[in-house]
């Protein structure tokens, strides 16, 4: 149970932002910080091989700001990686992770250490999730009990199996990030970036947090219509490597229904863009070896006995969609 009572007091936190190509947003995004209500955060950004001019616009903006900045420069290895690299530079205890191209709250870190300082055993903080739309306006993002603000870790990660019913967005222990990276790894030896690698790693800090607290300062999450062009994503097939590792990492739990669809979800799925989109896909072979990864996985695993007929007549169509496919590789060159 959390209370209130005398403990070491929470000073600082550390903002996490990976940077990569973020000319249009950097400025506006300093701007926004520059006028939350309480200053006490340590800004961590991670320039991820930037090839335009982001890392000298920020240079520039932050010689006339008062924020505590650390720049930190790698190659190019994806979001992800970004993050972890920031993480791991963090001294602060609490880490909270905010794109570029994101806005948050004027209160949102006053309401955070308020918060941390108030309540002990607090593992992890979630705002509300406000999702702009395409008219601008925004959306909350429901969560799955809005009678409370305080959570068990275990009872959050079921609600983000299958559809995200609480916000992923979150302030969470470093040590906390560090142990879920680790977990991650174990299955992802070479920390390839699996589009989706930060979803798996919400989803674990939720598994090793005991406390979640909810509260209502807003993380504004906004519209991308790069993510709403009718262009493929030639990196989605590897959403379902990343479906698998995660109903590993959880096969152990008593959410398996919810990770059993989620996987085969992510598998239809990918088997209907590919479908759709064969012509335009440029890394068709690594299209074909994703849905052969999953459909083995599934046909080999307790999973397949716990299809129901519809299902297994699925897979099994996939199966003849694979051959399919392959032949059709093999003749188009």
């Amino acid at each position: 149970m959390l209370y209130h009572g005398t403990k070491m007091k929470i000073d600082y936190i550390a903002i996490i932002t990976p940077l990569y190509n973020e000319e249009k947003n950097v400025i506006n995004f300093i701007n926004h910080l520059e006028l939350q209500t309480n200053h006490n955060f340590h800004l961590y950004f991670i320039n991820d091989g930037s090839t335009d001019s982001t890392l000298n616009l920020l240079q520039q903006r932050l010689l006339n700001s008062s924020l505590k900045v650390t720049i930190i420069n790698q190659n190019n290895q994806g979001a992800a990686a970004a993050r972890l690299n920031g993480i791991n530079q963090a001294n602060e205890e609490y880490c909270l992770i905010v794109d570029a191209d994101d806005l948050i709250s004027n209160d949102m870190v006053d309401t955070i250490l308020s918060t941390l300082n108030y309540f002990n055993n607090i593992d992890t903080i979630v705002p509300e999730l406000m999702i702009q739309k395409q008219d601008k306006s925004y959306d909350p993002l429901p969560c799955f009990d809005h009678s409370r603000n305080i959570y068990t870790g275990f009872e959050c990660l079921k609600n983000t199996i299958g559809s995200w019913k609480i916000s992923g967005i979150m302030c969470t222990k470093k040590e906390i990030y560090l142990k879920s990276y680790n977990q991650y790894h174990q299955f992802n030896h070479k920390r390839e970036n699996y589009l989706n690698n930060d979803e798996i790693i919400t989803r674990l800090n939720f598994l090793n947090s005991n406390n979640v607290h909810r509260i209502s300062s807003a993380y504004y999450y906004q519209y991308n219509q790069n993510s709403t062009t009718k262009k493929i994503n030639i990196n989605r097939c590897f959403l379902i490597n990343n479906a698998i590792i995660l109903h590993q990492l959880l096969n152990d739990l008593k959410i398996t229904d919810k990770l059993d669809k989620e996987l085969i979800s992510t598998v239809w799925g990918t088997k209907r863009a590919f479908s759709k989109n064969f012509r335009n896909i440029t890394n068709k072979k690594e299209w074909l070896n994703s849905l052969t990864y999953g459909y083995n996985f599934i046909r080999n695993s307790q999973i397949y006995t716990r299809l129901n007929f519809k299902n297994r007549i699925r897979l099994f169509r996939l199966f003849l969609f694979i051959i399919f496919s392959s032949i059709r590789l093999k003749w188009s060159k």
